[in-house]
């Protein structure tokens, strides 16, 4: 069987053309090769990474314990991670602990773990600050956020002179993260962990910046029990996320209004943070409750006065002739008493009322003045927009600078070596893909054509011995007519409808059709 296969695999080799050849062999090569790369690129251990954003001297350490353990590896981000078999990241990672590479250059408390005879009191204060900034640029790098930090501090010896006293300060120069931020909170806590470490530290004398000389500590309070600090930086979060919101709905309607980027808004809100209350108080005219008049009258007789002397005396006065004076008196008093209309009110000014508003708008290109005065009225309406209270808006048209606004689409330089790792795999399976699809459909096209071709054989081969057969089964009067068969033909016909009934049947059928 194996005989009858090669032979027809041969038969068929050797019915192609030189050119079907050669791009059979083309083919079989490509498949070959994209199979090897394929299995290269499976077959090789994924990697992971070991260390990231490593220091030139800390990965010469690691490299070096690598090499003499003979594991393999890998060096990407600019020779900053190190990557190796994902199975031995974590084998090797405590093996690098255990070993001491993992150590930086600066000593914690651990070194007075040894005890120095001869030492100092010089020296014993230098190793404790050494240890102090060790211990505490530990505890600063355990923040997410930071990558690596330094700590100084200014420990000055003390003295038994006031005048000679110098207050103990401290720097710490941190390096963040690709995109990352801390917040006030995380500042302050980094103060406040330094403060707590140092004995007389006073929070004006923590300095606390990035590597990009960022201060981060400047917008924090400089003591703990300063509300007012605290108070505006929570006004200042208002105010700008008031601005923020303002500059949103703008740009929302005004993409609607011109498309995507074809606008820029910003708004500045001038908040009244004061909180005012006014008590007023009216009275109206008010209601009569009683009214009460009181008369007296009356009549007497006096005494004449002493002689020389002018008496006065109520009312009217007649002389007698006695020598007395005789009076008479009226006297009206009249009481009315009112209920006070009193209307007191207490107005209470809420803080956070918009003192003043400035909106500046500018759009993409060239745009008439009728248009830009519309768009002005649309944003003065959508942000409440109010001249009595001052509020300004300016709505201008300019070119803007298409290519200085970055693209979605730019690749990040920070993102190291694993996203165009990536993207060649997937190329790599992309042409591999292509080339199985390119050989799958010449293999379909040749074994077509190899197909019809024996057919075609296997038909004349039947026909031949059809012709034969019939010549054979003539009467016998005139066999003698006829020339005999070529020997050879009834046992090929014979191997042939044993080796391969079914195309034997095939041509039958065609023939019966026919």
């Amino acid at each position: 069987m194996n005989s009858g296969r090669l032979a027809s695999l041969r038969q068929w080799w050797q019915s192609l053309k030189q050119n079907q050849k050669i791009i059979f062999i083309l083919g079989c090569t490509g498949v070959l090769v994209t199979i090897a790369l394929l299995g290269q690129l499976v077959l090789r251990p994924s990697y992971a990474p070991l260390f990231t954003e490593l220091e030139p001297r800390d990965a010469a350490k690691i490299i070096e314990q690598l090499e003499s353990s003979k594991v393999p590896y890998r060096l990407t981000n600019n020779g900053k991670n190190i990557e190796v078999p994902e199975d031995q990241v974590y084998k090797l990672r405590i093996q690098m602990a255990s070993a001491g590479v993992l150590q930086d250059s600066g000593v914690g408390f651990e070194l007075f773990d040894e005890k120095k005879f001869g030492i100092t009191e010089f020296e014993q204060q230098v190793g404790y600050q050494r240890a102090l900034q060790e211990e505490l640029r530990r505890t600063i790098v355990q923040l997410d956020e930071v990558e690596q930090a330094r700590v100084h501090l200014v420990l000055p010896r003390e003295s038994v002179f006031l005048d000679e006293q110098v207050a103990p300060s401290a720097s710490i120069v941190l390096k963040l993260k690709n995109y990352a931020k801390l917040e006030p909170n995380q500042v302050m806590g980094i103060q406040s962990l330094v403060m707590g470490s140092v004995e007389g530290l006073k929070p004006e004398n923590i300095h606390i910046i990035d590597t990009e000389g960022n201060v981060l500590n400047d917008s924090l309070a400089l003591k703990s029990n300063e509300p007012l600090s605290t108070t505006a930086m929570e006004r200042y979060e208002i105010q700008k996320n008031y601005e923020k919101e303002m500059e949103s709905r703008i740009q929302q309607m005004l993409n609607r209004i011109l498309g995507p980027g074809r606008a820029v808004s910003m708004v500045t809100a001038e908040l009244d943070f004061d909180k005012q209350e006014t008590v007023r108080t009216e009275h109206g005219p008010g209601a009569v409750l009683s009214d009460q008049t009181t008369t007296e009258s009356g009549a007497g007789v006096a005494p004449g006065g002493v002689p020389g002397t002018d008496t006065e005396m109520p009312g009217d006065t007649m002389p007698l002739a006695d020598g007395n004076t005789s009076s008479n008196y009226n006297r009206e008093q009249r009481t009315t008493n009112y209920e006070v209309d009193t209307t007191q009110q207490t107005i209470i000014k809420s803080p956070g009322n918009i003192k003043r508003l400035s909106i500046s708008v500018v759009v993409d290109g060239e745009y008439p003045q009728a248009q830009l005065d519309s768009i002005q009225q649309v944003v003065a309406a959508a942000v409440g927009y109010d001249a009595a209270r001052g509020d300004q808006i300016t709505v201008s048209s300019m070119q803007f600078n298409s290519p200085a606004i970055p693209g979605f689409d730019e690749p990040s330089g920070s993102q190291g070596a694993a996203p165009w790792a990536s993207r060649n795999y997937l190329i790599a399976a992309g042409v591999a893909a292509g080339a199985l699809l390119i050989l799958a459909v010449l293999i379909m096209v040749l074994r077509r054509r190899a197909r019809r071709r024996r057919e075609e054989l296997l038909r004349l081969e039947a026909e031949e011995a059809a012709k034969q057969s019939l010549a054979a089964e003539q009467p016998e009067e005139r066999e003698i007519a006829i020339e005999e068969p070529k020997p050879g033909y009834r046992s090929k016909i014979k191997d042939i409808a044993r080796e391969k009934p079914s195309e034997i049947v095939e041509v039958l059928k065609a023939w019966l059709r026919e």
